[in-house]
This record gives C-alpha cells, sequence and structure tokens, in this order.
C-alpha cells in the first residue's frame, strides 16, 4: 500500500471517529435562517466539501497540464 494511501485512509478514519463523538445538536445561523443539526453532519459535509474542492483543483491542473 502506497503511503499517500495509508495517510488518506488513516486521515478518514480519524474524522469519521471525531465526528461520532460530537453528536450533540448545533445551531446554525446564516444571515436569516436558524437551522438546527447534527454536529456529525455539520464535520462530515465540511470535510466532504473539502474533499470536492480538492479533487476539482486536481483535474484542472491536470486539464491545464495537458494543453
Amino acid at each position: 500500500m502506497k503511503l499517500k494511501s495509508f495517510v488518506a485512509i488513516l486521515f478518514v478514519v480519524v474524522i469519521v471517529v471525531f465526528s461520532l463523538q460530537n453528536a450533540e445538536i448545533t445551531d446554525i445561523k446564516f444571515l436569516f435562517w436558524k437551522l438546527s443539526f447534527s454536529r456529525i453532519i455539520i464535520i462530515l459535509g465540511s470535510f466532504s466539501i473539502g474533499v470536492l474542492v480538492g479533487v476539482l483543483l486536481i483535474i484542472k491542473r491536470k486539464i491545464v497540464k495537458k494543453k
């Protein structure tokens, strides 16, 4: 197994364990909205958005290199 893969899997496991230990309901206020979510959803959602942005940047870099 490559080192990068091992570190990525370890990081995901740490994020999941951390989010499961923080399961309380949290109020989120944004402009005029007030929503209540579980911290698990907030943590995993933020992590997922970060991964998505990273993947999109890598894809963009590969497309630019081909030109």
